[in-house]
């Protein structure tokens, strides 16, 4: 059996040192083995040169063959692979942002106009808006006369709002009871603000769908109305905008007051990674209830969850820490409570839902839970990789920085929760770097940030368990030049 070139387990590269030692003794074979092959001598010189260049083949091999794999591909090469399964890499998106625009009825926003976050990035009005009754997320009026037996009423979707003045009303007291038939017509679906002789203000409570809203009643006004817009950051990539916070007018229009964002926004995205293409992958057209797979996929569609996996214990024994009949949640990014709510939802009832986090949720009695769930302990990757340079190409000044910002780059990419580190994988951003010609490369990991000793670090992969993620950072990476 083959060690390595194709094999049982796949494609495994032959290492440099093995290629080294290999023509060294070919060279032994055919001129003797007294003849001298040492650093200095010309054939030792050129047995070095000659091992880089097979080591460098047999590397662009190893790459040929992971390109066709989807668990190894990377960039462009497993955009294609995904392709054959109809599945396509999720592009970079902005933040979109529900917006509220307080101002008078027939007031025209063209598109482009522009909000900000205060000392963040600019919004920009998506399409032409006119504040119109017809599209709304918020309205303000006011009674014009108090005539005690008058019903006051208004049209809010299609539905009559009415309340009947009695003896001893006031503004305020109409606009509680026009305020209360709203709430048992659209029961938690409207904020109120009363302000007595300033009138009513009703906006949405979720900040999301518009609204219609008409008043007939000749006694009844509009002071203002909120229009609906949707307003998109000029940046892509992931601008948080929690409720209320998108309030900044840059362009003002005459008729335009404030506005305001009574939903918190939709986060942008940069460009899918290669971990999240192929985890969204293996999830694809898998739809169930209760199980792991669905578990995962409702804890993805958390707000600022950037990764899930769920373990289960199905077995009446602790299994890898996990108590029997159990299940445990991974999670990177998100809301805690939203997280628990979210797997006390979707969770099988009677198993327990485990974790190194516990949250209380209750539910629709009144009852608390106490739910779990786990965050990735960091396991510290340290490198030393040793270099010699390819004098037929030119070094760049900053070639040591560059070797470190692509390895954190290729870190991004394919390093996630439980994903072992393949050390040999290194050797491709390292050699991505132009000029440089031989690398030996080093491992270590550490559960913190006190430097291991120089016996920790091995030319050997690193195993990640399932609550574990493996952090790689410039800071720990040491690089250092062969001379001679």
């Amino acid at each position: 059996m083959n060690e390595y070139g194709l094999t049982e387990k796949g494609f495994i590269v032959k290492p440099y040192t093995e290629i080294f030692k290999e023509e060294q003794l070919a060279f032994q074979g055919a001129f003797g083995m007294d003849i001298d092959l040492s650093d200095d001598s010309i054939e030792g010189v050129y047995i070095r040169n000659q091992a880089m260049k097979i080591s460098q083949l047999w590397e662009l091999l190893g790459g040929l063959y992971a390109i066709g794999d989807v668990d190894d591909a990377w960039g462009i090469y497993l955009d294609r692979l995904v392709n054959f399964v109809n599945v396509s890499r999720l592009p970079a998106n902005a933040t979109r942002v529900y917006e509220c625009l307080w101002g008078d009825e027939g007031t025209l926003l063209y598109k482009g106009h522009v909000i900000r976050l205060p000392n963040g990035p600019l919004f920009k009005l998506n399409t032409n808006t006119t504040i119109s009754r017809n599209s709304l997320l918020g309205f303000q009026i006011e009674v014009k006369t108090v005539t005690v037996g008058h019903t006051y009423s208004l049209t809010l979707s299609a539905k009559i709002v009415a309340y009947t003045a009695v003896s001893g009303d006031a503004e305020q007291q109409i606009q509680e009871g026009l305020a209360a038939a709203i709430e048992v017509l659209f029961p938690g679906s409207y904020q109120f603000l009363n302000q007595g002789k300033d009138g009513l203000r009703v906006n949405s409570k979720t900040g999301v769908q518009p609204f219609s809203v008409d008043i007939s009643d000749t006694l009844l006004d509009f002071v203002m109305l909120g229009g609906y817009g949707i307003y998109v950051c000029t940046e892509t990539g992931e601008v948080s905008v929690p409720s209320g916070a998108l309030t900044k007018i840059v362009s003002g229009v005459n008729g335009l007051e404030s506005a305001v964002n009574y939903a918190t926004g939709i986060t942008g995205r940069i460009v899918e990674s290669d971990t999240e293409l192929r985890l969204r992958l293996s999830a694809r057209q898998k739809q169930a209830t209760a199980n792991e797979v669905a578990i995962e996929n409702a804890i993805l569609g958390v707000n600022g969850v950037q990764y899930c996996r769920v373990y289960s214990n199905r077995d009446i024994i602790e299994i890898n820490g996990r108590p029997p009949k159990s299940y445990e949640s991974v999670v990177i990014g998100g809301d805690e409570q939203d997280i628990a709510q979210t797997i006390f939802e979707k969770g099988p009832a009677g198993i327990q839902a485990f974790g190194s986090i516990v949250k209380v949720v209750a539910d629709d009695g009144g009852f608390d839970w106490n739910i779990g769930f786990s965050r990735p302990t960091n396991k510290y990757i340290w490198v030393k990789i040793s270099c010699s340079t390819n004098h037929e190409e030119q070094l760049s000044d900053n070639w040591t920085t560059e070797i470190k910002d692509n390895i954190v780059d290729w870190s991004k990419n394919n390093i996630n929760v439980a994903t072992d580190l393949i050390y040999q994988k290194l050797f491709r951003p390292v050699y991505d770097v132009k000029g440089i010609g031989f690398a030996d490369i080093k491992v270590a990991v550490t559960d913190d940030l006190v430097h291991p000793g120089s016996g920790a670090y091995v030319s050997e992969n690193i195993e990640i368990q399932e609550v574990e993620i493996a952090l790689i950072d410039q800071s720990r990476i040491d690089i250092t030049e062969l001379v001679g």
